[in-house]
């Protein structure tokens, strides 16, 4: 192939990704920025198990307090975004959360680390909403899939490299983990305000409605939205199980190794990479509607695959329909947001949004787990089943009354 067909080539293949708003860039930059120093969360049971000599039950509660914050945050960013101007809330948030981990890497008094945890956590849970805010906000709605998309990779892209500079970090000293991951906190504060200090403030990043316009603006009192975030809960719930159960089912029914499970984990990030901005932008021509509730039954009804038999090849299928339904899931409830809260408060609908999806660190490993020992892991993936299929039938109505009236986006020419 000549050189002027590659360049051709590269050309039509970039071309939905050109001449996007410039605060989509400067987010996409902002998210690998933040997410590539580290993963300091995964290692505090470590850091609080070998420094501070914390029992399980201890430890429990240190990432309870952790979860609670994150919860709290997002409810009260996107909160906040509706009054104040999200560009500074993203830039503080992102600097209250690096100074945090720098505490939390000095080793200080454990009087204090519990505070410290719980202001990162309300930090990084303020940050999720301000940062799609301002990244999807500015675009028309057929644009969003695809900037949604760029979020998506470019939070996967910088976990994977987290995830080989924190196993280096972590044979050093936990400590150099959140050190590493402070400096990367740090720095994406200082590009978000870079950047924005550049830039003039643009109508569509205001805050449009004033902070008493509660009535009919709210997500409280919009019942289909309602139904749709209850129907989220069910459908996290079962999601999260691959971060909880899913390691033990394979190690005690399949007699897999630990490695199988980081395996799995690299066939997720790999396709989300790969997949995740060609399936956001698919979601346009098989409509919102029809996407949703797909990935929905994939999310749930992906688990039975390991009921089907055993061996690795069943893992995989697993992983491989689990990652599917979350490359349609994300994008699609991300979207829809965008949509119901348009001339609403936005701020509160994505708060509203992030917290139910952040909120499944709270209960679902617990309940995962105690079903998982009551019950088995085989009743276990039917009851992850059963969970998305319910999610489908509470949604139903209350998406096709969301949808309703609502032109479908044109479709992004290739």
């Amino acid at each position: 192939m000549s050189s002027r067909a590659l360049r051709l080539l590269a050309r039509q293949w970039l071309r939905p990704y050109r001449h996007l708003p410039a605060n989509v860039y400067v987010q996409v930059l902002c998210s690998l920025i933040n997410n590539m120093g580290g993963i300091s969360k995964l290692f505090l049971p470590l850091y609080l198990r070998e420094h501070y000599q914390l029992g399980y039950s201890e430890v429990g509660m240190m990432m309870a307090v952790y979860g609670a914050g994150m919860l709290t945050g997002s409810l009260k960013g996107g909160s906040l975004s509706d009054r104040f101007d999200s560009r500074i809330l993203a830039t503080l948030t992102l600097a209250v959360s690096g100074l945090c981990l720098l505490l939390l890497a000095s080793m200080m008094p454990l009087a204090l680390f519990g505070p410290a945890l719980l202001l990162a956590g309300l930090a990084d849970g303020a940050f999720r909403p301000l940062n799609q805010r301002l990244a999807l906000e500015p675009c028309s709605p057929r644009q969003r899939p695809v900037a949604q998309g760029m979020l998506r990779v470019a939070f996967n892209l910088g976990v994977a490299i987290a995830g080989i500079s924190s196993g280096i970090l972590a044979a050093y000293g936990y400590q150099w983990v959140y050190a590493a991951n402070a400096a990367s906190t740090l720095a994406a504060a200082a590009w978000l305000c870079w950047s924005y200090l550049r830039q003039p403030l643009a109508p569509a990043l205001s805050p449009r409605l004033p902070p008493e316009a509660d009535g009919d603006g709210s997500p409280w009192r919009d019942r289909p939205f309602l139904r749709c975030m209850l129907a989220l809960v069910l459908v996290t719930a079962a999601f999260d199980q691959m971060y909880v159960t899913l390691a033990i089912f394979l190690r005690e029914h399949y007699q897999l190794g630990p490695h199988w499970v980081g395996y799995l984990f690299t066939l997720n990030g790999l396709m989300v990479v790969a997949l995740q901005i060609p399936v956001s932008r698919r979601i346009l021509h098989w409509g919102l509607l029809r996407s949703t509730q797909m990935g929905v039954l994939l999310t749930g009804c992906s688990f039975l695959w390991l009921n089907l038999g055993q061996g690795a090849g069943w893992a995989i299928l697993m992983m491989a329909s689990l990652t599917l339904g979350e490359l349609l899931v994300s994008p699609c409830y991300a979207q829809l947001v965008m949509h119901r809260s348009e001339g609403r408060l936005r701020g509160r609908y994505l708060g509203l949004y992030n917290a139910t999806w952040n909120g499944r660190t709270l209960f679902a490993p617990a309940l995962g787990s105690s079903l998982y020992g009551q019950l088995g892991g085989h009743a276990l993936w039917w009851l992850c089943a059963a969970a998305a299929s319910v999610a489908v039938l509470l949604q139903h109505s209350a998406l096709r009354a969301m949808l309703a009236g609502a032109p479908e986006p044109a479709p992004l020419r290739a």
